[in-house]
C-alpha cells in the first residue's frame, strides 16, 4: 500500500517551492562624511578636460604712507593649485533572467542602493587617504594614542599658528576617538558647547570644530590605529566630472540583467597648511 511523502521528500522532490522573505538584510555601511566637509565648488569649472587650476592667493601687507609717493604694487597671486580627474570608479552587479523573473524581494533595487553608496564610499576613501599629506606630511601624536583635549587644543592651535580662517573647520576620527570623546566634558556637557553630541555621522561640535565619526578612514601601515584630521574645508578639493550615475543593461545572449553603478572625478590637497592629521587608537 502506498504511503503519503513526508514533507522532507516533497522539499527534495522540489514539489514544495522555496519561499524567500521579503525582508533583505543590508551590509554594514560607514558613516561618509569627507567629501562634504571639503571644497567642492569647483565643480563647474570642468567643462572639458581633465585638469582643474585652482587660484590661490598670497597675503599682502600694508606699509607706511609718505605724502607725494605712491604705494608699492604687491603681488597677490599665489601658486595655483591644480586638481585633476583621474579617478574612474564602478560597480557592477548581475542577475539572471529567470531570477529577475522569480524575484520577489526586489534585488535589483536593492543592489542599485548598495552600488551608490560603493561608489559613494570610493570617493570618500580617496579624500581620506589625503589627510597624512596634510602640513608637509606631518602626523601629531603617536600611533594608537587617546585622543585627548590637549591633543585636540593642540591641533587647533597648529592651524592657528597658520591663520586658518575659524569658520568651516572639522574633525573627522574613527569610532576609538568617538569612545575618547565621550569622556572629555568639554564635548558632551551643555555649559560648553552649542551643540552636545547626537547620534549620528556628525557627532557634536568642540572648540568650534564640527566632529564627524566615521569608518572608513586610512589605517596607518603596519599600525594600530588610522589617520584621523583636523583641517579646513579648503585643505582638500573634489571634483566630480560625472556624478554617480546607473546603467541597467538587458543581456539578452546572456539571459541576465547587469546594473553598473560609476562616477567619474578627481582629489586634491589644496592648501597644505589648512590641516594637520593625527594618529587615532584603533584600526
Amino acid at each position: 500500500m502506498a504511503t503519503s511523502p513526508t514533507l522532507a521528500q516533497l522539499i527534495t522532490g522540489k514539489f514544495v517551492p522555496e519561499i524567500y522573505s521579503k525582508n533583505v538584510i543590508m551590509h554594514t555601511k560607514s558613516n561618509l562624511v569627507v567629501a562634504n566637509a571639503v571644497n567642492t565648488e569647483y565643480r563647474d569649472e570642468l567643462s572639458f578636460g581633465t585638469l582643474v587650476h585652482i587660484p590661490v592667493l598670497s597675503a599682502v601687507s600694508a606699509g607706511d604712507i609718505s605724502a607725494g609717493t605712491e604705494l608699492t604694487a604687491q603681488n597677490a597671486v599665489g601658486t595655483a593649485a591644480s586638481l585633476t580627474v583621474n579617478q574612474w570608479k564602478g560597480v557592477r552587479i548581475e542577475e539572471s533572467e529567470m531570477s529577475n523573473v522569480q524575484d520577489a524581494v526586489g534585488y535589483l533595487e536593492k543592489a542599485a542602493e548598495s552600488c551608490g553608496y560603493a561608489v559613494a564610499k570610493a570617493i570618500d576613501t580617496s579624500l581620506g587617504a589625503l589627510f597624512s599629506g596634510l602640513a608637509g606630511g606631518s602626523v601629531y601624536g603617536i600611533d594608537g594614542q587617546t585622543l585627548t583635549d590637549d591633543i585636540i587644543i593642540a591641533l587647533i592651535e597648529t592651524l592657528d599658528e597658520a591663520d586658518v580662517p575659524d569658520e568651516n573647520r572639522v574633525l573627522i576620527t574613527d569610532p576609538s576617538s568617538k569612545a575618547d570623546l565621550l569622556k572629555i566634558d568639554k564635548f558632551v556637557r551643555n555649559d560648553y558647547v552649542r551643540n552636545p553630541v547626537v547620534a549620528t555621522g556628525k557627532f557634536g561640535d568642540i572648540y568650534n570644530l564640527k566632529v564627524f565619526i566615521t569608518n572608513n578612514l586610512t589605517p596607518v601601515a603596519n599600525g594600530a590605529g588610522s589617520y584621523g584630521v583636523v583641517m579646513h574645508r579648503d585643505a582638500l578639493g573634489l571634483v566630480i566630472q560625472k556624478n554617480p550615475y546607473t546603467q541597467k543593461i538587458e543581456e539578452y545572449l546572456k539571459h541576465q540583467v547587469v546594473l553598473q553603478t560609476k562616477v567619474i572625478y578627481g582629489v586634491a590637497e589644496l592648501r597644505d597648511t589648512f590641516g594637520k592629521s593625527f594618529y587615532t587608537r584603533l584600526a
